[in-house]
């Protein structure tokens, strides 16, 4: 990912290095190894992994949490393989003023900011109401492991299925490979109400009904616009969305879908600041208790803490 160049680093992964160089401890930056990272760690070496996906003892997994700004430091992976996928969520728990506030202030950068995880163009289009946003990944090592239901099933299924919705599709901006131009073909020819577009995300979120995906950030910046997700792989978004198994799913999954009355507020502050890290609040504490629950003595890895 970096090659010899540091600057490539992630910001937060150096801000995180150097918050434990100022305490004493000797960082590096290292080729990842997934087979050689499943064996212990040596003496007196903790590992941070990039989109990791290694539960061991002295070991965390770094990543984006979907949203820029928000970090996976886990025990277990990151996204599908994260030690968030086994936990349940209970929105009572979480106070909903705090949440609102939350939602609100994501709202605020996100949504009306026009902001997504990819680059997304300038120019504004209307795409109605009651669409189903349909959003490509393309074939990648994490899609092929976290699908139920393989991309041109997928969206088969839905077109198929749609009951009268019309269908808005995104390829993904970064990868236009052969699973994308097989179902971008299908979509051409399948005579169905369909929309291939390569819009900004926020127009096509704007009044959907829900969004549809393997795995994709999208389900979750739906979720600002408080649209339901429907996915057709394993996501540790699971607890806030319908899944998929097998094709012969969907239409429940459509119906509760959009039948159940989802708490994303309280589901985003959960998720993105309760489960993982929210890079702009002080989070070398909450790093630490990570390490110590991962096996790891401060003191021997030379971090003062007093």
């Amino acid at each position: 990912m970096i090659g010899d160049d540091p600057a490539r680093v992630p910001y937060f992964f150096r801000r995180l290095m150097a918050g434990l160089e100022g305490l004493g401890a000797r960082t590096e930056t290292l080729p990842r190894n997934h087979d050689a990272l499943v064996q212990p760690a040596p003496e007196g070496h903790f590992d941070f992994v990039h989109m990791g996906r290694v539960p061991r003892p002295m070991a965390l997994n770094l990543g984006i949490a979907y949203l820029g700004g928000y970090f996976y430091v886990d025990p277990k992976g990151v996204n599908f393989e994260s030690s968030v996928a086994d936990k349940v969520f209970v929105p009572d728990r979480v106070p909903l003023d705090r949440a609102q506030a939350f939602f609100d202030d994501l709202r605020k950068t996100w949504v009306e900011g026009r902001k997504s995880r990819q680059p997304q163009p300038e120019g504004r289009q209307a795409f109605g109401q009651g669409h189903l946003a349909v959003f490509l990944q393309d074939w990648s090592d994490p899609v092929e492991r976290a699908q139920l239901v393989d991309s041109e099933t997928m969206v088969r299924t839905v077109v198929q299925g749609a009951g009268g919705r019309r269908v808005v599709v995104k390829p993904h901006p970064r990868y236009k490979g052969r699973e994308t131009r097989a179902i971008l073909k299908y979509l051409r020819d399948c005579g169905a109400d369909v929309q291939i577009t390569d819009a900004n995300v926020h127009d096509i979120l704007h009044g959907a009904a829900a969004t549809v995906s393997i795995s994709s950030s999208l389900a979750l910046e739906g979720m600002l616009h408080r649209v339901p997700a429907i996915l057709f792989g394993r996501m540790d978004l699971h607890h806030c969305a319908t899944t998929v198994a097998r094709p012969a799913d969907w239409p429940a999954a459509l119906t509760a879908a959009l039948g159940t009355d989802w708490p994303y507020e309280r589901y985003l502050l959960w998720f993105l600041r309760w489960q993982n890290v929210d890079a702009s609040r002080p989070f070398l504490p909450r790093v630490l208790e990570r390490m110590q629950a991962q096996g790891a003595d401060l003191a021997a890895l030379g971090i003062a803490t007093d």
